[in-house]
């Protein structure tokens, strides 16, 4: 066996009895989440001011239905924006305006309800803004001018419309998201 030169063998025997310093490693956690709202924005039921996403709305009886877009069952309902909330509005005395856009599961312009063996048949949702005017599927509504200094309701009225003579009664609910554009 050949011998390790004096240098290499005393480095060797060192480190052997050395003293040995280690880096430690750890964990670092993040937590948080990404938000699709740049700004709160309240959704108001303006018959008895409660506040949450759920626009409930009014039974109608098939019978009522006896052609295609006929319109049944009107709710109103707002979205509200209020100032110093993160919305970017600008400080008095300028003002703003807003427009939304609202999408869906699609039946023609306006909105399907969800499919299920339960599910009601021949109607759709549609969603009127201020002007009465129907807000189509992926377009924006009229112009809504936002205060600078007090909440702004911005209202609009959800209807059920025949798509077809015969509407079938069942469950008639939709998912409809919406996007608030701030000029």
């Amino acid at each position: 066996m050949r011998a390790l030169p004096l240098h290499l063998s005393m480095g060797f025997a060192l480190s052997l009895f050395g003293t040995s310093v280690f880096a430690t490693t750890g964990t670092i956690n993040f937590e948080g989440k990404i938000t699709s709202s740049t700004c709160p924005i309240e959704i108001v039921n303006p018959g008895d001011g409660s506040i949450g996403n759920l626009v409930k709305m009014v039974d109608v009886n098939a019978s009522r239905y006896t052609a295609v877009d006929q319109d049944r069952g009107g709710k109103p309902f707002s979205l509200r924006l209020t100032p110093d909330s993160g919305c970017g509005l600008a400080a008095p005395p300028d003002t703003n305006t807003a427009t939304v856009t609202f999408s869906g599961l699609a039946d023609g312009d306006h909105f399907a309800i969800r499919s299920s063996a339960d599910a009601a048949q021949g109607v759709a949702i549609v969603i009127k803004d201020k002007t009465g005017s129907s807000v189509k599927n992926g377009d924006a509504s009229a112009e809504y001018a936002l205060s600078s200094t007090d909440p702004t309701d911005m209202q609009f009225e959800a209807f059920y419309r025949s798509t077809a003579a015969n509407v079938k009664a069942g469950v008639a609910s939709a998912d409809i998201a919406f996007v608030v554009k701030i000029n």
